[in-house]
């Protein structure tokens, strides 16, 4: 039996205390139903959107390839929505880097005075072009001379950029959630920075230049580092995130997954979109014998190489499976070679060989893993791909405005440093 629309009836809910959405009704067919439940229930069917994660592997050196696809996405999303402002902040919900990688992810994400990202991505290239040198010749130079290797160079790079007027910006100073990892030597195990676990506690909010020296901290190149929150009550012993967590993307997915304070609406592969750089593979046929006689000191390096890289791989292959329902979802750019360049030769010929990695990577035919089949290429080259990608992430921005519910809900700190320093 229908219910009748009364005023005198709704007149009379309202005034014990009933929400207007309640008492506004909609005819459906013979019944009527609260306006509200009819909201909820469209709500329902509409997509719940995607979370957007970025993820950079580390790579000393090296880190100008993923920075200069960054510029190109960036100039793709510019064009794309007509807004030579957009930033590679504006449309990617959480970044995850390591090493020279985790150093570009917070510098994408560290407002400026203005509240705007601190730097660009082509700015982030051009600040290793020039600071590599005097970071890397030292500590060559010192490993040649001392037994002790210096810190002084990539401190003072460090902290030029992330302590504002005498003030340390923080893990809760970013625009948007950051994951950069590190090994912590005095708990024996991996150790991530985050800032939803600082906006819950200031034992677990850092200083970011010393995030930074944290997760750089390989041992061919400097010292440990000794990281303390804000609040002095956490204290790490940090070595290079790239020995345990080289590629990020599994632990930014899990992450997300699992932070339903922020990322309600996830709820699998489906509710994602990743993109996921590397900084090259490493390559180098090491034939028995050739290394059935090395001593120790010669394996130091390809052993870097043959962790970074492997670990780097199979996190690519677990990821890929994943993704294998919707693998479109999930975007790994990956160049071939570039073990051979060192990660600590800064010279300008080196670093004009990383820019024509980047460069040569987009030119290139696309590689995806096929479950259970290995790498296989697509018709499409790595710019099609990429710019296929920005359209993604903007076409998200734009459902964002439509949904009634939000999909990511981020928690925001106030843009002042939140530690001076002593």
């Amino acid at each position: 039996m229908a219910v009748q629309e009364s005023s005198q009836v709704k007149q009379q809910l309202l005034e014990k205390g009933w929400d207007r959405g309640w008492t506004d009704r909609l005819q459906v067919g013979n019944f009527y139903i609260p306006r509200m439940i009819e909201d909820i229930i469209a709500d329902s069917f509409k997509p719940r959107g995607k979370i957007c994660i970025l993820s950079i592997d580390g790579g000393g050196m090296r880190g100008i390839i993923p920075a200069r696809i960054l510029a190109h996405l960036e100039q793709s999303l510019q064009r794309k929505s007509n807004n030579p402002k957009a930033r590679i902040a504006d449309y990617f919900d959480v970044a995850a880097g390591t090493n020279s990688g985790g150093i570009t992810a917070t510098l994408l994400l560290t407002p400026d005075e203005n509240g705007l990202p601190l730097f660009q991505p082509q700015q982030i290239c051009d600040l290793f072009a020039k600071k590599g040198n005097p970071i890397f010749k030292s500590s060559l130079l010192s490993r040649l001379i001392k037994s002790q290797q210096p810190t002084k160079q990539i401190e003072r790079f460090l902290k030029q950029i992330l302590i504002r007027d005498t003030q340390e910006l923080t893990l809760r100073d970013t625009l948007k959630p950051l994951l950069i990892p590190c090994y912590d030597l005095s708990s024996s195990g991996a150790f991530l920075f985050s800032r939803a676990g600082a906006m819950e506690a200031e034992e677990w909010n850092f200083p970011l230049w010393q995030i930074c020296r944290a997760t750089t901290a390989s041992p061919l190149w400097f010292r440990p580092a000794q990281v303390r929150s804000v609040d002095g009550k956490t204290v790490c012993t940090a070595v290079d995130g790239g020995l345990v967590m080289n590629n990020p993307t599994a632990s930014a997915i899990t992450h997300v997954l699992h932070n339903k304070k922020e990322f309600p609406t996830v709820g699998g592969a489906k509710d994602l979109l990743v993109l996921s750089l590397g900084t090259g593979q490493f390559d180098q046929s090491l034939q028995y014998e050739k290394v059935r006689r090395w001593r120790p000191d010669q394996w130091a390096k390809p052993m870097m190489n043959v962790v970074a890289d492997g670990i780097s791989d199979m996190v690519d292959h677990t990821v890929s499976l994943a993704f294998s329902d919707c693998h479109q979802n999930y975007l790994r750019l990956q160049p071939s070679g570039g073990a051979a360049l060192g990660m600590d030769d800064p010279s300008p010929s080196n670093v004009k060989r990383f820019l024509k990695m980047a460069d040569d990577l987009l030119e290139q035919k696309s590689l995806e893993y096929s479950p259970f089949g290995g790498k296989i290429e697509l018709t499409q080259t790595n710019a099609e791909r990429l710019d296929w990608f920005a359209d993604q992430l903007i076409q998200e921005q734009k459902s964002r405005a439509l949904r009634t519910s939000p999909t990511a809900i981020l928690k925001q700190a106030a843009l002042a440093p939140s530690k001076p320093l002593p």
